[in-house]
């Protein structure tokens, strides 16, 4: 009777481990701020947001970009995921966001 009380524990820790990864990694709401460093080359962009927080965004092909031409002093929109230590884009839209 132990082991299944044990196996039932263990098995509701991984799924509730899983649920909050997979719930970080699912956030919708994309962020904003403006590029305060753009380097095409490398991908990769600084982005301050409104708390003055800066951020480093790495991109590749995967990545939609829309809207205007990405540079510095451009607001972008842009959702992005944790992988290895560094913030990959997944989506970044320059410009303003038309309303619908």
């Amino acid at each position: 009777m132990r082991k299944i009380s044990a196996l039932s524990l263990v098995a509701a820790l991984c799924m509730a481990a899983v649920s909050i990864a997979v719930g970080d990694q699912m956030d919708d709401k994309p962020m904003e701020g403006r590029v305060t460093k753009a380097d095409k080359a490398s991908r990769t962009m600084t982005v301050k947001d409104a708390a003055g927080k800066e951020s480093t965004l790495y991109w590749n092909d995967a990545t939609k970009v829309e809207g205007g031409e990405l540079k510095e002093g451009a607001t972008v929109h842009y959702k992005a995921i944790e992988k290895d230590g560094k913030w990959w884009a997944t989506w970044v839209h320059v410009g303003p966001i038309p309303k619908m």
